[in-house]
């Protein structure tokens, strides 16, 4: 637990100083993390037994970057779709090529580049009169939020197992804690953005709303990383963080959270 506090105390206000920065070293930060990520989850299926190509997300995870900042054409799903032909094909034109493969190929494109891109394309973005980068942090208070409730709710109040052959510490109690708790930080971010810097927020409601689907979509991202975890057999995907693992075990839920987000822009 120490080593867990120290992490977060070390990388929140380090997170915080990025998305203040934002530019050229944050895109950049974004690439590097959503490269690790693939190689986590590359590494996972490959442990599972998966001959995963890797061309694609790797390919893809560059050019992020230059599409960004130098052509501001980066369109998320377009890019997953260029990274998904590119990983299908080199998987087809394989001696032995397997559907098992093709899929596995395919499943980090939609785990770690789209959400990673999405998060790269809102930085920079303004909604209406919204700033992405303040519906970002919002993500992020909501994943946050949605994590600690639920481990301190389950820990008190769980009895009932929520997923047990997935993730069995997880409870009902612990979930429900989490969506209480993601939809609270949704609240205070709201009022934090609008009394303190005068930035244009969702509307109560819609803050409400965000939050309740954020902390949902970000418990199932944390129990779709520790299904391919139980899968491949291993505890955690990487190092990276001391205490918490690699991006994919620090980040897997705020990555979904980021989706529920970025669909919320279409819609201003």
């Amino acid at each position: 637990m120490k080593t867990r506090l120290l992490t977060a105390a070390v990388g929140i206000p380090f997170l915080i100083f990025v998305l203040i920065v934002r530019g050229w070293f944050a895109e950049l930060l974004i690439v590097a993390l959503t490269c690790i990520a693939l190689r986590e989850c590359y590494r996972a299926l490959g442990v599972a037994g998966y001959d995963v190509c890797t061309w694609g997300g790797y390919l893809a995870a560059v050019v992020m970057w230059p599409l960004s900042r130098f052509m501001g054409v980066l369109d998320p799903l377009l890019l997953v779709v260029g990274a998904m032909g590119v990983s299908m094909t080199g998987v087809i034109l394989r001696e032995s090529p397997t559907f098992p493969n093709a899929a596995a190929s395919v499943y980090p494109l939609f785990t770690c580049l789209l959400p990673m891109s999405m998060f790269m394309m809102m930085m920079n973005a303004t909604y209406g009169r919204v700033p992405g980068i303040a519906l970002i942090t919002m993500a992020f208070a909501i994943s946050f939020g949605s994590d600690g409730a639920a481990y301190f709710g389950g820990r008190k109040f769980g009895r009932n197992k929520l997923c047990p052959t997935v993730s069995p510490k997880k409870t009902v109690e612990g979930a429900a804690f989490g969506i209480l708790g993601g939809v609270v930080c949704a609240v205070l971010c709201r009022f934090v953005f609008i009394v303190f810097f005068g930035m244009e927020m969702p509307r109560l409601a819609g803050t409400i709303a965000l939050g309740l689907l954020g902390s949902f979509a970000g418990q199932i991202g944390d129990l779709s990383a520790s299904l391919l975890k139980r899968h491949s057999g291993i505890k955690d995907y990487g190092k990276l963080f001391p205490g918490h693992g690699g991006v994919m075990d620090r980040f897997d839920s705020a990555i979904f959270t980021l989706i529920v987000m970025y669909c919320y822009t279409l819609v201003l």
